[in-house]
């Protein structure tokens, strides 16, 4: 699996601004914080991870990005942390041009109902909303086994978001426009 071209791939394809308010559901050990964050000037991204261990390792991984004050990584679970404790990672009353997640089966397999709302709410007018998905390359074949594309148009739907689903590889984005 190469982290740096999937990474790359999905930053591309969600287009990552210098300047952007980001925040990521469940970054794991950080390895997409460290690419996105390469591409902040002005920008921030906020991590937000279920598990302790995997936020330690984020920090550590982007001890120098933390300390720039260009990341910050904070434990919660996804549909449980509230959107104000997110929301309190940023300047007073701003909020995220763009909100996503690699590898979060939660949005993909079941109603998630509070997580869509937490989304619903953390996203600036025009903020933008992606679901990535994949392990290996944008430019490889698609080896590794993917969510239902159908049943997330099916859920963001009623969530209030239109699905369109982009491919590459072995990789899959989903854009989610709020309504």
């Amino acid at each position: 699996m190469s982290d740096d071209a999937r990474f790359e791939w999905f930053a591309d394809v969600m287009g990552v601004r210098a300047e952007d308010l980001v925040l990521e559901l469940g970054p794991g050990r950080g390895a997409s914080l460290v690419r996105v964050a390469a591409r902040l000037r002005g920008g921030r991204i906020v991590g937000v991870d279920r598990s302790a261990t995997a936020v330690e390792r984020a920090r550590v991984r982007c001890a120098a990005e933390i300390e720039f004050g260009r990341v910050r990584v904070i434990s919660g679970a996804v549909g449980e942390v509230s959107a104000g404790e997110l929301l309190g990672q940023l300047e007073g009353g701003e909020r995220f041009d763009l909100v996503f997640a690699v590898n979060v089966n939660l949005f993909w397999t079941g109603p998630a109902v509070a997580a869509w709302a937490m989304v619903r709410e953390c996203l600036a007018p025009g903020g933008r909303f992606w679901l990535c998905y994949g392990y290996g390359s944008p430019d490889g074949e698609a080896s590794s086994p993917k969510p239902d594309t159908t049943a997330l148009e099916k859920r963001s739907a009623a969530a209030g978001f239109a699905c369109r689903v982009q491919a590459s590889g072995d990789l899959v984005a989903a854009e989610l426009a709020r309504d």
